[in-house]
């Protein structure tokens, strides 16, 4: 059997699997990733090399898969969505493949926002199912495009990640089938310390089939310390650590050689969980101890060193003019060897005739006689029948089933979203409520209707499209008097207030400004407004808790908190009780976390409202989508009374910053102001569809398109 690398063939000839993973440096040197790689040659069969894991900026993963190559072991190179389209992640993947590299771990990555360039702005152009799917795609000979590749095609033993222990835990088993059916044959598990959560998955994985379809390597990563234990089971989302654990770490004697014993002890309980096949083990930063570790639980010495490759029987192919210059030269040692044969035998050499070619037997067969029919007398087609249109009246969902027994097409939720009031008076709003998925309007109560805010800035916009400022540019140095225009001509139901000119990376405008602008803007209106900050949190922690005093008695909402300064605005938030923005950097665990962590501080959770941080149509709505789903998900099906919230979405800014909006008129991309209003449109219609409740829109055209579909569909 021919492998593609040695990964695949220790795991397809049934041995457990050992991975590692190394983090390339922060500089540009290969040294530090050589020598960690001469420490554990010989002990895995493979090592990942992270992609700027959190990220943060470091040495390419290619230029890592290189370093650990020249040291004799083999690579799986990581490649994340977060920093590069379609075309680069296709064009790094040929190239990756002509370097002699076998093995790819395709993962979406962590959002800008974790890392050392929180300003940096991500790609997502494709997640990670759609990558895998992207290279398996090239494995058949095709780019994405569907342009056919000429040439060697690049084979990856393809891989993925998935977490066990995030909820809901049906909902895991189900993406890592998606991947799985998206090309993936190996799968390298997040950390895994509760071995009965994840015997749970592995038996359900195992039971849809999955264990048989692909490779699961489970992921193990040694404590070091209490410290670091503690950390993970506070910090890390989607992580699960038992107490038991924490204790042990806690009260040990030597940390060091009791987060090797917790090692080992895991490592030979999950080996015995049916479909298990192989570890990947994490010990960034320490991997000297790895060794002891694998000689410990008896994975080395490694059963097939990563010499014993067979490699790839070489085909020669001859041009025509070396087949000739063969065949003459063949024919003169023929011509010598009968010389030869003469000498030593005595007879005369005979010239060899050619056999004439014998003449085939035919036998003759009778013929039977052809007998030629009359023609038959030409009849007319028969006419067409016309075609019958049904007619009839159309009816609703709920009509048609009527009758039916409610089990075969209702899914009761077992949980319900929290209805969260903002604003004072007869304008103010309610958001929430649903205890159905949006718009299932057969199976229950669909909450409140759909809200549709529009935005306000501080400041003059610079960078608003023609398209879009012909609305605005009579009001829009007087925020007071465009936030009238938009409630008043627009329709708009609140006013978001965007705090732009305080970002210290565009005018740096203080928390007086901030005042001012709010003031005017609520004698303005009476609509209940939101206040959004510049998305600096350093910046956003001092111009909000100023303006915390003016909106006191308004009960609106104010944000975003962030994980860097829920303590403190939180706080202000507790004391004025405002109802907050939480946001989170479109992760369905850190989201979940940020509300803990208010709820914690005393934030009620029925004065928070979420911001999973929304992507515009093309620029990673998929992504967005996919969190959001799976928050509203977990929080009507699994009942995760910390996700049971409302969404802010807010769109406007996002769309109208792309590209696509900025282009002027022509044949091809249509009339320049529709495409601009549909983008936003169908985003928000998007985003309605994942469960979003409050969306902040910008053009008046939007609003009013958005407005009229959302009543169409909230029946």
């Amino acid at each position: 059997m021919r492998f593609r690398s040695h990964l695949e063939r220790v795991l397809k000839s049934g041995y457990m699997a050992i991975t590692c993973e190394f983090a390339p440096p922060k500089n540009a040197s290969l040294e530090p990733l050589k020598k960690k790689a001469r420490v554990l040659k010989g002990y895995v069969d493979a090592a990942n090399v992270t992609d700027c894991q959190v990220a943060m900026v470091r040495l390419s993963s290619l230029a890592g898969c290189l370093a650990l190559m020249s040291e004799g072991i083999e690579p799986i190179l990581q490649m994340t969505c977060r920093d590069r389209n379609r075309i680069a992640m296709q064009s790094d993947l040929l190239g990756a493949w002509a370097l002699g590299i076998k093995n790819l771990f395709c993962t979406t990555g962590d959002h800008p926002k974790f890392g050392n360039h929180p300003e940096a702005k991500p790609v997502f152009d494709l997640d990670s199912v759609q990558l895998i799917a992207m290279v398996n795609k090239l494995k058949e000979g095709k780019f994405l495009n569907g342009e056919e590749i000429k040439g060697e095609r690049p084979a990856y033993f393809l891989g993925a990640t998935e977490n066990p222990f995030a909820d809901p835990t049906e909902y895991r088993v189900r993406r890592l089938a998606k991947k799985i059916r998206a090309g993936a044959e190996f799968i390298q598990t997040q950390l895994v310390y509760d071995v009965t959560k994840f015997k749970q998955f592995m038996y359900i994985a195992h039971n849809e089939g999955l264990t048989e379809k692909a490779y699961i390597l489970a992921g193990i990563v040694p404590p070091k310390s209490f410290r670091m234990i503690e950390y993970i089971k506070s910090n890390l989302p989607g992580s699960c650590v038992p107490e038991d654990l924490v204790k042990r770490m806690r009260e040990a004697k030597d940390p060091l050689e009791e987060g090797i014993q917790i090692a080992v002890e895991l490592i030979e309980k999950i080996k015995e969980i049916p479909g298990v096949r192989g570890f990947h083990l994490m010990a960034i930063g320490w991997e000297e101890y790895l060794p002891e570790i694998l000689k410990k639980t008896g994975f080395y010495p490694r059963p097939l060193p990563p010499e014993d490759l067979v490699e790839e029987q070489k085909i020669f192919s001859f041009k025509d003019e070396d087949k000739r210059q063969l065949e003459e030269e063949i024919k003169n040692l023929k011509a010598h060897l009968l010389r030869l044969e003469t000498l030593i035998t005595g007879k005369k050499e005979e010239p060899v005739k050619e056999r004439p070619l014998e003449k085939p037997v035919v036998s003759v067969m009778p013929k039977e006689p052809v007998l030629v029919k009359e023609p038959e007398a030409k009849t007319s087609a028969p006419k067409p029948e016309p075609i019958k249109i049904i007619k009839g009246e159309y009816r609703s969902v709920s009509e048609r089933i009527r009758g039916l027994p409610e089990e075969l097409y209702r899914e009761l939720s077992s949980g319900k979203i929290r209805e969260i009031f903002f604003g004072k008076g007869d304008k103010a709003l309610n958001v929430g409520g649903a205890e159905v998925l949006p718009f299932h309007g057969f199976e229950g109560n669909l909450g409140q209707p759909l809200k549709v805010a529009m935005e306000v800035l501080d400041v003059v916009p610079e960078d608003y499209p023609e398209v879009v400022a012909k609305y605005f540019r009579d009001v829009w140095h007087d925020p007071g008097a465009w936030a009238k225009k938009c409630v008043e001509e627009y329709g708009a139901e609140a006013i978001c207030v965007y705090l732009l000119g305080t970002d210290p990376n565009y005018l740096d405008l203080g928390p007086d400004h901030a005042k001012k602008v709010i003031q005017k803007v609520r004698e303005a209106v009476e609509v209940p407004l939101i206040i959004w900050g510049s998305d600096n949190p350093e910046k956003d922690t001092e111009v909000l808790k100023e303006v915390a005093e003016v909106i006191k008695d308004d009960n609106v909402f104010f944000g975003p908190i962030v994980e860097e300064n829920y303590r403190t605005l939180g706080a202000v938030a507790l004391g004025y009780q405002l109802p907050v923005i939480a946001q989170s950097p479109i992760d369905v665990n850190i989201a979940k976390q940020l509300n803990i962590l208010l709820e914690n501080l005393g934030v009620p959770l029925e004065k928070i409202i979420m911001d999973p941080s929304v992507g515009a149509l093309g620029y990673g709505l998929e992504y967005t989508y996919s969190v959001m789903e799976r928050i509203r998900l977990a929080a009507l099906y699994a009942n995760d009374q910390k996700l049971q919230n409302p969404f802010i979405c807010n769109i406007g800014r996002e769309v109208w910053k792309t590209k696509e909006v900025s282009l002027p008129s022509d044949e091809l991309m249509g009339e320049a102001e529709m495409r601009g209003v549909m983008m936003e449109t169908i985003t928000a219609l998007c985003l309605a569809l994942a469960g979003g409740e409050l969306f902040i829109l910008r053009h008046p055209k939007t609003v009013a398109l958005t407005k009229k579909m959302f009543s169409l569909f909230w029946t």
